[in-house]
């Protein structure tokens, strides 16, 4: 901090000096016009004291209290627990519920989610939060929370969400041997058949069944 002021003696001023009650002292610039600049403050009350002193040794002294709230420049913490503490997560559900705890050494003023495939808000609480109903894309979805104190700092924790939308869509076959018709009269036993199937991800298995009795695989 940087003080400054006036003093006056019926005959002159030979000296100003200052002290401060949580320590430190020294002289000012000046007499009768004076000035000090830099003294240090600690956190909490200081009480800085100028003393005049005139050449016969009498003195006064002027005191200005002086609060000083160091600025907050820690950041909060805050994790993801749920639904995992881990940095990953795979799931076939459209929506994804999140949840954890923050921290700081004031306190957190609010907790807010991001996905990277769009959307954004505010979570329920602060040094236990959630947000359930996120609504996820198929494939990597980077969720983003950020704990944020009154000071402005902040810390994000993230969780990269991979999301395979459930597989609802039948598969196609076709019987192509010995006939593409859906009626076949023949004299001979046993039949061969051949076709084709396909499906948006993968045909896994092919089987057959005979309405007159058997079952099994295709090849």
């Amino acid at each position: 901090m940087n003080i400054r002021g006036s003093a006056s003696d019926n005959v002159a001023v030979t000296s100003v000096r200052w002290t401060n009650s949580r320590g430190g002292s020294g002289d000012c610039t000046g007499t009768s016009s004076w000035r000090k600049d830099g003294i240090v403050l600690s956190s909490g009350e200081n009480v800085i004291t100028v003393t005049a002193r005139d050449a016969v040794g009498n003195t006064r002294s002027d005191t200005l209290t002086v609060t000083y709230t160091p600025p907050d420049t820690t950041r909060p913490a805050i994790t993801i627990t749920t639904p995992t503490s881990d940095s990953t997560y795979t799931t076939n559900s459209a929506t994804l519920n999140i949840g954890g705890t923050a921290s700081d050494n004031v306190a957190v003023a609010s907790v807010r989610w991001t996905n990277s495939r769009g959307g954004s808000g505010d979570c329920t609480g602060t040094s236990s939060w959630r947000k359930d109903g996120i609504v996820l894309s198929s494939g990597e979805n980077v969720i983003t929370v950020t704990a944020r104190d009154a000071a402005g700092n902040t810390r994000s924790d993230t969780l990269t969400v991979t999301y395979t939308p459930p597989d609802v869509t039948r598969p196609t076959i076709r019987i192509t041997a010995p006939t593409t018709d859906s009626t076949y009269t023949t004299s001979n036993s046993p039949v061969n058949i051949r076709g084709s199937a396909s499906e948006n991800v993968a045909v896994t298995s092919v089987r057959w069944t005979n309405s007159r009795g058997g079952s099994g695989d295709c090849t």
